[in-house]
């Protein structure tokens, strides 16, 4: 059976997605040496920079800019878990439905006790153990989607 995606990269597409890569990273490092910089030394390149001029003029501060950045950043990350929550939860009932026959109750009530779970578990690190102390699977996600992220523990 196979796992993940039914073809590799391109050797085109992996230049492109390393280029990206990069991209991202020097960006990140000119925006953590600018904010290194103390406050005289951001307002002397602000005063220089005519897009930092244009903004000024409106009101806007690049505090305001890297406020509303951080914002942004953050409400990404939670829709981000939102969605992937959502996609599991309705993983979860599919394979339930597919694999034992469970209906709506039945599920509704799987995932009612596996939000309780998430919601009271201390880190993933603590209920990872449990399940593996508990019933003997372990559960590893190494980043590899031809692996099984669950392995029987060994007698």
């Amino acid at each position: 059976m196979m796992h993940g995606r039914s073809r590799g990269y391109t050797n085109r597409e992996m230049r492109r997605i390393g280029q990206r890569q990069l991209e991202k990273e020097r960006n990140k490092a000119r925006l953590d040496a600018f904010w290194a910089l103390s406050p005289e030394e951001r307002a002397k390149i602000m005063a220089d920079n005519e897009a930092f001029q244009r903004i000024n003029r409106n009101g806007i501060t690049v505090e305001d800019l890297h406020r509303c950045e951080t914002e942004a950043y953050n409400d990404g990350v939670k829709a981000g878990e939102d969605a992937t929550l959502r996609t599991c939860f309705a993983a979860i009932c599919l394979a339930l439905h597919e694999l034992h026959g469970f209906e709506r109750d039945e599920c509704a009530e799987v995932l009612n006790t596996t939000y309780n779970k998430l919601v009271f578990a201390l880190n993933s690190a603590d209920a990872i153990q449990e399940v593996y102390d508990t019933i003997g699977l372990e559960i590893r996600f190494t980043g590899d989607v031809t692996e099984d992220v669950v392995m029987e523990k060994e007698a």
